[in-house]
């Protein structure tokens, strides 16, 4: 164990681990330094806070971490599967052009692949209901884990469910990615840019109008995202001008008028001379202004 210590970053001699063991006469045991208590949670694998738990509660931290896997397991497969239908998306979009078609068949039948089977490859490919099955998939994936909550704790990611559903951030994030982070980039390195962004893509069902620019690019060949910047903005327009049922519909449509307004620049003037612009309250919009910029908190910069 001292040496385990050591290895850990905390020089550590036998008789220390001694005198931690074994009780003093006086019936107590020699205390641990945070050093020491850093570098044994390190050697058990535990989270720090969890060290002094007794160990009767092992059960309980077991089963904690093992839905901690399940957690972290399903995010990477959700992630997976996102770019599993980027790469279908990229197919679709290719297929519905004459010349790649005839130039698919061309390819299976140097194959000695049939006519007929690659014709009916072709056509699952391009079958909505195809599509639109694999995306309800991903759906259904993408709920479970939000309802299973981080890991870390059994409750979801946010107390609010409107604005854990709103697509204001996600949209924000990807007006930024297009209107920005791919601009700045060379060719070469925006599709392994695009592929972090397809859960985003896939979740706000932008993927169709983005497979253009993405898979130009994915061939090396620089495309203009205009058309995608403006259906981001035709989006974040509909839910600025829909008719709020409450006050979470309210901040939502609120933010999207920020996002819009802003367009990914950071205003210098104070928030009370933003609040009277929108003709809103300033307590309005620091609040919508939390649900625009949730977006930054996802690592984006």
């Amino acid at each position: 164990m001292a040496q385990e210590l050591t290895n850990a970053g905390c020089p550590t001699h036998q008789s220390a681990i001694s005198k931690i063991i074994n009780l003093k006469p006086d019936g107590n045991r020699r205390t641990i330094s945070v050093d020491e208590a850093i570098a044994m949670a390190r050697v058990f694998g535990i989270p720090l806070e969890e060290l002094p738990l007794p160990p009767e509660s092992g059960e309980g931290r077991d089963l904690h971490d093992l839905t901690r896997t399940v957690t972290h397991e399903g995010r990477n497969a959700s992630h997976q599967y996102a770019q599993y239908l980027l790469a279908w998306a990229r197919l679709r979009h290719r297929l519905t052009s004459e010349d790649s078609r005839t130039a698919y068949e061309d390819f299976l039948t140097a194959r000695k692949i049939d006519a007929d089977t690659a014709r009916h490859a072709i056509a699952f490919w391009l079958d909505a209901s195809s599509w639109q099955h694999a995306t309800t998939a991903y759906d259904t994936l993408h709920h479970l884990l939000q309802a299973m909550g981080t890991g870390h704790d059994l409750t979801p990611p946010a107390q609010d469910p409107r604005e854990r559903s709103s697509t204001v951030p996600d949209l924000l994030r990807l007006r930024d990615l297009f209107t920005t982070r791919i601009p700045g980039a060379p060719a070469r390195v925006v599709p392994d840019l695009i592929y972090r962004f397809a859960d985003t893509l896939v979740r706000t069902a932008m993927l169709p109008a983005a497979v253009p620019v993405i898979d130009s690019y994915a061939r090396g060949i620089p495309h203009p995202a205009d058309d995608v910047v403006a259906e981001i903005d035709r989006r974040l327009q509909e839910i600025a001008e829909r008719e709020p049922h409450d006050r979470n519909d309210y901040l939502e449509s609120l933010a999207a008028r920020i996002g819009l307004r802003h367009q990914g620049v950071q205003p210098q003037e104070p928030v009370l001379e933003l609040a009277a612009g929108l003709g809103v309250t300033t307590e309005d919009y620091r609040e919508a202004k939390k649900i625009s910029e949730r977006y930054r908190e996802t690592g984006v910069r």
